[in-house]
């Protein structure tokens, strides 16, 4: 019987939100960003959010902005 599977998949690109950029906040937006997904990043610390940043992510001026942006 042949597989019902597709042989053509499309990666699904979840939109994320990272709140705190300490360094595991930091590892993990930028492992999003490597896989392709759309990453909004916030921390209470500004200026903690170049690196992730500099990756592509979008930075949220709140934590409630970071969320609204990644469903």
């Amino acid at each position: 019987m042949p597989n019902e599977r597709s042989s053509s998949t499309t990666p699904v690109r979840t939109a994320v939100a990272v709140l705190g950029l300490g360094p595991m906040g930091r590892a993990l937006a930028g492992a999003l960003l490597a896989a392709g997904h759309p990453v909004a990043v916030w921390n209470r610390t500004p200026g903690r959010d170049s690196e992730p940043l500099a990756l592509g992510a979008r930075s949220a001026a709140s934590a409630a902005e970071a969320v609204a942006l990644a469903p």
